[in-house]
């Protein structure tokens, strides 16, 4: 396995990353069980539990998923396995919903079982597809109507003895199979006859009317012990340190680094008036030290990139104004009226004054800070299409001409669902033209990524196309299936050699195994995966007939 990959899985000390292309639908690829035995310390017991545990939700899911339309297939997504408790949010969908978030307990021997780490994932993939954590357990439901007694009971034999921040939510799950192994299913398991019941939303389960308490009562459960795990967290930072404030507003006042501090859309520090930390400094001083310490840490990031990024420009009086509608948001991002990137302590679902920082979000922070100001690079023009316009036309046509050839191979039932949307799409073009028009709109993102890839380390870039390449289909209806495909069409761009983005040594098979695409678009007959591979071909010509002006922004 490439050293540098590994480097990546061990970046932050708080836990240990295993990427999707190392696991396989029976468990962890040898070569990576050889590196957590060498660097985490795993041992044979804990890579079999771990083998065993996700071979049976993969193949549980898997079959869960070919009967019933509620149950979301299994996908490989990363999987951080938290050393330390203490120091990791609990709940959180690290990397962008691209990761599960297990714990040490949860792979070893002494506190858990495969039935548990089974049940840990598939209730994963539902928080990450629903966003909640308070109905997750009664949702996945339909896990239990197959599971034998004995299955069961080693589930809770490991959910009573696991050392889980929420290990209580687990055992609340094992007290509750009695009733949930009673539940009905429209599919899975209907009903013989008449059933007074109530449905279970997004779930196909039904609950009988005599059961009809037991729901709530769990997911009230799960709510306090979620809201008990998340108060223990926080108290454990709660700590405040005044010195650490006032080191980083001497630091905002003489170095005036070139950023903004918000909350919001509050301004609470600029480098014009740097001398004036009144403000940012009754908003720090409610803060943990840690998080304190972060926050300084992120804003010296965010400094270092954007001087990085002006040193490159040539003439930085050709930069344009950033879009006056520009949202709040994300990591980063532009600020319109101050022509720089803007840190928002109160950034939703960041938590920057509780706490330390996420595992990989400081790599993020700078990932996104390269990319604001990437983007602003190629709204100046900064990188222009090099390929002549005869060629450019004659790539547009390849691409709508075999779009338009898959459409036609494509089964008659999904071109009659997706008929309205594709007709609104195209709006009296050729259909190939209208879907390479909308996969052309993207380019922007690949421009910027050319710039943002002169700025970032391997790290940040790494975190970046780990965060952002992941399962769509749950953004796209049935009826927007070549939206979707175009998107993963681009998507798809962002593994490939001309960015050296990532260290992944088979890009197609993670972005087939990690995205869903093999379910949403391949087994459901819209293309195969050589159609796949022409059309990405093409697209990534499109995308290489772009090149950085080194005459307005040279990185030498």
């Amino acid at each position: 396995m490439d050293d540098a990959l590994g480097d990546f899985c061990f970046l932050d000390p708080r836990v240990v990353l295993l990427p999707p292309e190392h696991l396989t639908d029976a468990g962890i690829a040898p070569a990576f069980a050889a590196v957590l035995a060498a660097r985490a310390g795993w041992t044979a017991e804990m890579v079999a539990l771990f083998d065993t545990g996700w071979a049976r939700y993969w193949q549980r899911s898997a079959g869960l998923a070919r009967r019933t339309r509620t149950w979301p297939p299994p996908r490989r997504r990363h999987v951080a396995v938290v050393t330390q408790p203490e120091a990791v949010r609990p709940y959180v969908q690290l990397l962008n919903t691209t990761a599960w978030l297990v714990y040490a307990a949860d792979v070893d021997p002494a506190t858990s079982h495969p039935e548990l780490l089974a049940f840990v994932l598939a209730l994963g993939d539902r928080m990450a597809r629903s966003g909640r954590v308070d109905t997750a357990a009664v949702e996945t439901a339909a896990w239990w109507l197959e599971r034998t007694d004995e299955e069961c009971d080693d589930f809770a034999a490991a959910a009573a003895r696991s050392t889980r921040p929420d290990a209580a939510a687990y055992v609340a799950v094992a007290d509750a199979l009695p009733w949930l192994r009673r539940l009905h299913h429209v599919e899975l398991r209907p009903p013989h006859g008449p059933l007074r019941a109530r449905a279970v939303p997004d779930s196909g389960l039904l609950v009988p009317v005599d059961l009809e308490a037991e729901p709530p009562r769990l997911a009230a459960t799960w709510t306090r012990v979620a809201s008990g795990a998340l108060a223990a967290y926080h108290a454990t930072w709660r700590r405040s340190d005044p010195a650490l404030v006032t080191n980083l507003c001497d630091w905002l006042a003489a170095a005036a680094p070139p950023l903004v501090v918000t909350a919001g859309a509050r301004v609470l520090w600029s480098p014009e008036t740097s001398e004036r930390i009144g403000t940012v400094r009754s908003v720090l001083k409610t803060a943990d030290a840690v998080a304190i310490e972060r926050v300084h840490r992120d804003l010296e990031r965010v400094a270092a990139l954007t001087r990085r990024f002006i040193d490159a420009v040539v003439d930085p009086a050709a930069l344009p104004a950033p879009a006056a509608d520009l949202e709040p948001g994300g990591y980063t991002y532009l600020h319109p009226a101050h022509r720089l990137i803007a840190y928002d302590l109160l950034a939703p679902g960041m938590e920057r004054l509780a706490g330390p920082a996420l595992p990989y979000e400081a790599p993020m922070v700078g990932a996104r800070t390269a990319h604001e100001w990437a983007h602003l690079a190629d709204a100046a023009g900064f990188v222009p299409r090099t390929a002549s316009p005869a060629d450019w036309a004659a790539l547009r046509a390849e691409l709508a001409s075999t779009l338009d050839d898959t459409i036609a191979r494509t089964p008659a039932a999904v071109r009659m669902r997706a008929a309205a949307d594709l007709a609104a799409l195209a709006d009296g073009r050729p259909a190939g033209v209208a879907l390479g028009r909308l996969l052309v709109t993207r380019l922007p993102d690949w421009r910027a990524n050319l710039v943002a890839r002169a700025l970032v380390t391997d790290d940040e870039a790494e975190t970046y196309v780990r965060h952002n390449v992941r399962g769509l289909g749950a953004q796209y209806p049935p009826e927007q299936v070549w939206r979707l495909l175009v998107r993963y069409l681009f998507e798809y761009q962002y593994l490939g050699a001309a960015l050296a983005l990532v260290r992944i040594a088979d890009p197609q098979g993670y972005f087939f195994a990690s995205t869903g695409i093999a379910d949403e678009l391949f087994a459901a007959g819209v293309l195969d995966e050589a159609r796949f591979d022409d059309l990405a071909a093409t697209v990534a010509r499109l995308c290489a007939a772009h090149a950085i002006d080194t005459d307005k922004l040279d990185f030498t």
